[in-house]
């Protein structure tokens, strides 16, 4: 839980029948981030683990870039990604696990950059490349994973103003870390202040006894020397491919992609944003505000697949969408997971402890209480996408359709919920709200074919989940 947080009753009914969330989204991500490396620099010296020290001097470093250039800290450590790591690396050392608390001198060294600090920012290498996260990597084949790296950006030749004393990267949420840096404990060294930004500069990396300058555009892919630089595309989304804690568990992330399909990607997310500004407006300021990065995914058999990390809520993980409905179908979807996984990180919706699985309408294995919510708020921004689009589309008995199978399948669940014993006073309320609007979206008319083609869907897939549950 993030304490310091204050969330008005009217905010929660507005949340919970499918309003923004209050405040500044990117603000909440960057504080549970900082968090995160606090708590990554804590345990791995609490374990003496060995990349330990490169943690706690790039804390120091993240603190002292935060100073002199705030706006280019800020987007370092509120990049999404980060968190994916930062979460595993805590609980990998929690369980005694391999872990690399190092890494966060990587993230330090893309800071650097950011705010075109002239200082020297060492780093180690991922099996051959050289990442800074958020920004891309140089790819250096042969090179071992462990290689020492240095980010040199030059000082220049002009007198600099000295920034004051250092400070450490200060959580929205709670009092700023001692500058001394986690736990109160002394620094190795205390660092000097450093000089304020230069602007464009002229950086490189310094590999194996080599330099290689980096591109004035991070975000192309060009060769630099006898390496590559594949950097993270920006098409008004970061289009991130490179990242190798770009998203966790079993779903596999695509690749680098060429030039030609990142551009396609991009087309097809512009065409996704304009079918939401144009008819979804609610949904387009939403994404907006939260969703920074996308990570193209593989597809199933079948279909197309989407996710969003509990751990990176300003990201979006998704397969090729083949066209701008959608694409924009699967964005609605996602940034509403979004937008509860910040409530829930925030508050205890569901019992902590909770146990039992139940049927979900959308899919073929039984889900927690926790997991059944997300589905249930996901799905209700499905069924809100649908009722605007039966209005428009080109085949408005699908649109119908799909209106109300989501519709009723969040409904249900809902239900499901409040019954099941497992919601907290605060969950039973969120989800009586969202039962709110989806007893006014059931009012609503649709065409009877529509209707029974849903209620045909709903029915069949019901009776193969039993089926295969044997309930």
């Amino acid at each position: 839980m993030i304490r310091g947080f204050a969330l008005s009753p009217a905010a929660l009914d507005d949340l919970a029948r499918g309003g923004p969330v209050p405040g500044d989204p990117a603000a909440m991500e960057r504080g549970k981030n900082i968090l995160l490396l606090h708590a990554v620099v804590d345990r791995a010296r609490a374990l003496d683990h060995p990349g330990a020290p490169a943690a706690a001097n790039a804390y120091r470093l993240l603190a002292r870039i935060q100073q002199a250039a705030p706006s280019a800290a800020a987007e370092a450590l509120g990049y999404p990604l980060l968190g994916t790591w930062a979460s595993t690396t805590v609980a990998a050392l929690n369980r005694g696990e391999e872990a690399t608390p190092q890494r966060l001198a990587a993230l330090a060294a893309t800071a650097v950059v950011m705010a075109g600090i002239p200082v020297t920012a060492p780093f180690t290498t991922s099996t051959g490349m050289a990442e800074l996260p958020g920004l891309g990597r140089l790819v250096l084949p042969g090179l071992a994973a462990g290689e020492p790296v240095t980010l040199i950006i030059p000082t220049p030749d002009r007198p600099r103003a000295a920034a004051g004393p250092p400070t450490s990267p200060t959580p929205r949420y709670r009092p700023a870390v001692a500058a001394s840096g986690p736990s109160g404990s002394a620094p190795a060294h205390q660092p000097s202040a450093i000089g304020e930004p230069v602007g464009p500069a002229s950086a490189y990396l310094e590999v194996a006894g080599e330099r290689f300058p980096l591109p004035h555009d991070l975000r192309t892919t060009v060769a630099v020397g006898g390496a590559r630089w594949e950097g993270v595309r920006d098409v008004r989304f970061l289009l991130d491919d490179v990242d190798p804690w770009r998203f966790p568990g079993p779903i596999r992330p695509l690749g680098r992609l060429a030039d030609v399909e990142a551009e396609a990607w991009g087309a097809v997310l512009d065409q996704a944003r304009g079918v939401l500004k144009g008819r979804h407006p609610g949904v387009a300021r939403a994404l907006e505000g939260i969703t920074k990065v996308v990570v193209p995914i593989a597809p199933p058999e079948a279909g197309t697949r989407s996710a969003t990390a509990r751990t990176a809520y300003g990201s979006v993980a998704m397969s090729w969408p083949h066209d701008a409905r959608s694409a924009a179908l699967t964005l609605a979807h996602e940034v509403q997971h979004a937008k509860l996984t910040m409530l829930m990180d925030l508050f205890d919706l569901v019992r902590p402890g909770a146990r039992g699985h139940y049927y979900a309408p959308w899919r073929d294995d039984p889900r927690p209480a926790a997991a059944l919510l997300q589905g249930a708020y996901a799905h209700m921004g499905v069924a809100g996408f649908w009722r605007a689009e039966r209005h428009v589309a080109a085949d408005p008995e699908v649109a119908h359709s799909e209106f109300v199978r989501w519709r009723d399948a969040a409904h249900e669940a809902c239900l499901t919920l409040l019954t099941s014993g497992t919601v907290t006073a605060l969950g039973r309320r969120f989800v009586e709200g969202m039962l709110e609007t989806l007893a006014a979206w059931r009012a609503e008319r649709v065409p009877a074919e529509a209707s029974a083609l849903a209620r045909r869907a709903a029915t069949r897939h019901r009776l193969q989940w039993s089926a295969r549950h044997d309930t």
